[in-house]
């Protein structure tokens, strides 16, 4: 369980780490993980823990990185 959870905390670090909306799409390819639940849960740990420290800009930034995952699972669960 830890070794899966270090690996969804490296595929949202590469997810986070792209600059246009190709290379995420390449890391998602990459990383398929990152459409689980157990990523998005992750995800939702990361933001809250930006928001306690009070990192508006990073929350904002994370809260779009992950609405565009989860865009793009809505849109494979519709396929």
């Amino acid at each position: 369980m830890e070794n899966q959870q270090s690996d969804l905390y490296q595929a949202i670090d590469a997810f986070i780490q792209t600059t246009t909306m190709e290379e995420a799409v390449v890391v998602i390819e990459q990383y398929p993980d990152l459409l689980t639940d157990g990523a998005d849960i992750l995800f939702s740990t990361i933001i809250s823990n930006a928001r306690q420290a009070g990192h508006a800009t990073t929350v904002q930034a994370l809260d779009e990185r992950r609405d565009f995952i989860r865009s793009i699972r809505a849109e494979k669960s519709n396929l």
